[in-house]
């Protein structure tokens, strides 16, 4: 197995489910690439910090107090001809292909105002740990002070990765998450690696 290779295996080995051989080469890797091993380390670390988070994200509720009214039940009630009620049926399903298009294409204010208050909180996060890290990582060796530094910057590409696809597609609910997950393992990773000094 290669880093690549080993990287896409980092699930299935933390969760115990490769096959033997699989497991063999993977363990076998791991004993001689550092790099792997403190990426490992950093997803098993990841991991343990974003157990108990939230699988799901309630959806905005601010449609619901415009549709409700309408949907009070009325006293009178009006007969209307086949024809005007085939007409108005086919006018309702256009109306809602129309309103799902602009939805899904276009976020409301509120959901793109609450990511951009979360990212703040995890730029702000991520950057008070990152003068903590910049503090102590002096009186850290310089092999491993090398390697931190190596893997800080593979996180830091991919977050920037992911920021310039939301940029380009900020609709797109699926990117915000790869988003808040790169900021989740930067922040693991320099939580991790300012407290090695401590450990020294």
């Amino acid at each position: 197995m290669n880093c690549d290779t080993i990287r896409e295996h980092f699930d299935s080995g933390l969760a115990g489910s490769l096959a033997p051989a699989e497991r063999e080469a993977f363990e076998r890797h791991l004993a001689g690439c550092a790099e792997c091993r403190a990426d490992l380390e950093a997803s098993r670390f990841l991991a343990s910090r974003t157990a108990g988070l939230r699988r799901e994200i309630a959806p905005p509720t601010d449609l619901w107090t415009g549709i409700a009214p309408r949907l009070a039940p009325r006293t009178r009630r009006l007969t209307l001809p086949v024809g005007w009620l085939a007409a108005a049926a086919v006018l309702l399903v256009a109306a809602t292909a129309a309103l799902t298009v602009v939805l899904a294409r276009r976020p409301s204010a509120e959901v793109a105002a609450g990511f951009a208050s979360t990212e703040a909180r995890y730029q702000e996060t991520a950057l008070e740990l990152a003068t903590v890290y910049r503090q102590s990582r002096d009186s850290l060796g310089p092999e491993t002070r090398a390697v931190l530094e190596r893997n800080l910057a593979v996180i830091e590409r991919a977050l920037g990765e992911v920021r310039e696809a939301l940029r380009a597609d900020p609709a797109n609910r699926a990117i915000e998450e790869m988003v808040v997950a790169a900021y989740q393992r930067k922040i693991a990773f320099l939580e991790r690696a300012a407290a090695l000094d401590r450990k020294t």
